[in-house]
């Protein structure tokens, strides 16, 4: 097992990632959706979805991360997605759930890092939530990476797959799609 694809729960014990909580499928909008989009949007999109940041994304693709990430802002302009939090909560909705013994790993986190994980699963961004705690952002960002690791989380997607309640809150009231993603998981 190669460096990168362990993840450290608690000192002395590693997970495997890829076999915890890597979708069994590609994450695929919708058609809907889809026809939305030109096809670049839609692949980097799509991409951002299955877990990909966006620096790889531009790495692979040969394109400057400004573009890479014009296109993913377009794309989720168009689809009426206002935050990244939208658009992860859109990709867990749209992926299978989480193996049952991920929710149990939640007693590993400290309080501090339960606050930045209630905050990031309410949408809020690292710096806001920085801002509400009155601490600095690399503190909190720290706090996010090191919960990510012990949750054996890969993404944002990841984090509101952990916790599917908090992304259909989250959607409640975006428009663009008919059917509300995740009551109609199973058809998608």
């Amino acid at each position: 097992m190669s460096q990168q694809t362990r993840l450290i729960q608690q000192p002395g014990t590693h997970i495997d990632r890829s076999s915890l909580n890597a979708p069994e499928a590609a994450v695929m909008l919708p058609p809907p959706l889809a026809e939305l989009l030109t096809p670049k949007e839609l692949h980097i999109l799509q991409a951002v979805l299955n877990g990909q940041d966006l620096t790889t994304l531009a790495w692979r693709l040969n394109r400057n991360i400004r573009t890479v990430s014009n296109h993913k802002q377009r794309a989720m302009d168009k689809l009426g997605l206002t935050s990244n939090a939208m658009l992860y909560a859109l990709g867990a909705l749209l992926s299978p759930p989480l193996p049952e013994g991920c929710v149990q790993r939640m007693r590993l986190l400290t309080p501090r890092e339960h606050r930045v994980l209630t905050g990031l699963l309410q949408g809020k961004t690292v710096g806001g939530i920085a801002r509400e705690q009155q601490r600095s952002i690399k503190t909190i960002s720290l706090q996010k990476q090191r919960l990510m690791e012990k949750l054996a989380l890969c993404s944002g997607v990841d984090l509101f797959r952990f916790a599917p309640d908090r992304a259909r809150v989250l959607l409640a009231n975006w428009s663009a799609w008919p059917d509300k993603p995740g009551q109609q998981q199973s058809a998608v």
